[in-house]
């Protein structure tokens, strides 16, 4: 929802700068081709903020931008009617040849911005898309160098586990082998009492 609303603040953004760019043009000179040429413009983009604004899932946002679309369809008519107004007063056929050469020129000077800030923006989608190719195989390194070193861990972790049964049963034969040298040593001591009780008796 926040990049349709994104798309529908830059097409609300254009629309007035085309209705300002009508404004002063009206200003200056009767209206003409140039002109024209903005006002379809303007329709045009009036249809695309109302595709994006029936296109809203919440119906909120919905009637929020809806209401701005009749706002600016008024705005439309307004400049529109005043057009046409200037266009009964001073008449079309009062332009002249200068005039349209540079309303043309104008209009490409316009069209020749936007190619270049598409064109910008292509390359910075080129160079994002680089940068998150570069990103992902990072991560995809980092995780092998994971798994790797969990495996060394689990492998050490098994070696230790090893050894300590083995120092377990080292110890515990330790305490065998004394206990029967110390059965051994009292049996004998015994034996050598008994020996000499017999031999006194």
């Amino acid at each position: 929802m926040a990049d349709s609303d994104t798309t529908f603040q830059r097409y609300d953004d254009e629309f007035q700068s085309l209705l300002q760019q009508i404004e002063n043009s009206l200003s200056t000179e009767p209206p003409g081709a140039f002109t024209k040429n903005l006002l379809q413009q303007c329709d045009d983009l009036i249809k695309q903020m109302a595709l994006e604004a029936r296109s809203q899932p919440s119906t909120n946002v919905k009637n929020l931008l809806l209401q701005k679309v009749r706002q600016a369809k008024s705005q439309y008519q307004a400049m529109q009617q005043k057009s046409d107004k200037q266009s009964l007063l001073g008449g079309t056929n009062n332009i002249n040849g200068d005039y349209e050469r540079r309303a043309l020129q104008k209009n490409e000077d316009m069209l020749s911005n936007q190619n270049d800030t598409l064109e910008r923006a292509r390359r910075t989608m080129q160079e994002t898309e680089a940068v998150a190719l570069e990103i992902t195989e990072e991560l995809g390194t980092n995780r092998e160098t994971l798994l790797n070193a969990h495996g060394r861990v689990r492998e050490v972790s098994g070696m230790t586990g090893r050894a300590r049964r083995i120092l377990t049963s080292m110890s515990r034969r330790q305490v065998q082998q004394k206990m029967i040298i110390y059965g051994i040593a009292i049996g004998l001591v015994l034996a050598f009492i008994f020996l000499l009780w017999a031999m006194w008796r």
